[in-house]
């Protein structure tokens, strides 16, 4: 009996929409690594057309044009998504969310030096910027300043908004992970349940989120992260719940679909990086069992506590947001 395979016409769309979104990947999404040396020294002195550097505390402990990759650092990268998943689960908004904002974060930091204050400014407008755009008429901007317990005031968010709008060129719908994992998915093969196709989309989601809290995902395409998420995803559920012949299946259809992607040497060093990070978490697959909790997010704990931590570090060399 012949194997079902997916209609032309679904192929054809969907090799259109893969194409469609990878060029996007390649052009006005690409992000550099920002926190190399090299490229801090380049921003140094770099002047601003707009009025961030305006801002109560813009200045603080040496200015924004002085500040360097010692003083914004992976860590506090970490730190301000961990909160942004907070604050999505708080609201009870889609996760897909903080994987746009940092988006936004990262490739507005690639274009000036900050100081500390004015990355957590940025990363909460950033934030706010994907959920008005994402999640339309669901929160005030008063409901994420109280968040941040009064840290910064609207004026703040507002200004900085415009900042961060003018910077990206106003490029705001970045293809993310998940949104290619979305559609590589559809290329299983048909002979899997509903219940397994579920659980590998949950397992690669899972794996996608793991990828926007690191920064060594920063240079990296979002379409070999999908890939690498997905293959781990079959991988790690095993046999006989995913057989291998999924997997090169997957593949075939990736191929047959004319998308180079599936040669990229990329998706490699991703597949490695995120499996290091699952084992590493001391993660298990996805069991949707009563018996056994669904895994599927990042660990999250009260909304506000990593911004409180960063206020903390920062002491008295951010100043008064007043």
């Amino acid at each position: 009996m012949p194997t079902p395979t997916l209609c032309h016409e679904f192929k054809l769309d969907l090799s259109a929409r893969l194409h469609a979104m990878r060029r996007q990947e390649t052009t006005h999404y690409t992000c550099p690594d920002y926190l190399a040396s090299d490229w801090q020294a380049s921003l140094s002195g770099t002047p601003q057309n707009d009025t961030v550097a305006d801002l109560p505390g813009a200045n603080a402990g040496g200015g924004a044009s002085s500040a360097s990759s010692s003083e914004i650092n992976e860590m506090w990268r970490e730190k301000i998504c961990e909160w942004c998943y907070q604050v999505v689960d708080h609201f009870d908004f889609n996760r897909e969310i903080v994987s746009v904002a940092m988006s936004y974060l990262d490739r507005y930091l690639a274009t000036r030096s900050v100081n500390r204050r004015i990355f957590q400014l940025a990363a909460m407008t950033a934030l706010y910027l994907a959920i008005k755009l994402y999640e339309p008429g669901k929160i005030r901007m008063s409901s994420l300043i109280d968040l941040s317990r009064g840290y910064f005031l609207e004026d703040h968010i507002v200004t900085m908004e415009d900042s961060v709008l003018q910077s990206l060129g106003w490029h705001v719908h970045p293809p993310t992970p998940y949104s290619f994992v979305r559609e590589m998915i559809n290329l299983l093969p048909v002979q899997i349940t509903p219940r397994d196709r579920h659980d590998t989309n949950e397992l690669a989601r899972f794996l996608t989120e793991l990828s926007v809290c690191d920064y060594w995902f920063v240079t990296k395409k979002p379409s070999s992260i999908a890939l690498a998420s997905l293959i781990n995803a079959l991988e790690l559920q095993g046999e006989p719940k995913i057989p291998c012949s999924f997997k090169i299946q997957l593949l075939q259809q990736l191929g047959s679909c004319g998308s180079d992607i599936i040669y990229d040497e990329e998706v490699i060093t991703c597949y490695e990086r995120l499996r290091d990070m699952y084992i590493a978490g001391g993660y298990s697959p996805i069991n949707s069992s009563p018996e056994q909790p669904q895994q599927g997010r990042v660990a999250t704990v009260s909304p506000t506590g990593h911004l409180e931590q960063m206020q903390v570090e920062v002491g008295e060399s951010a100043g008064s947001c007043d």
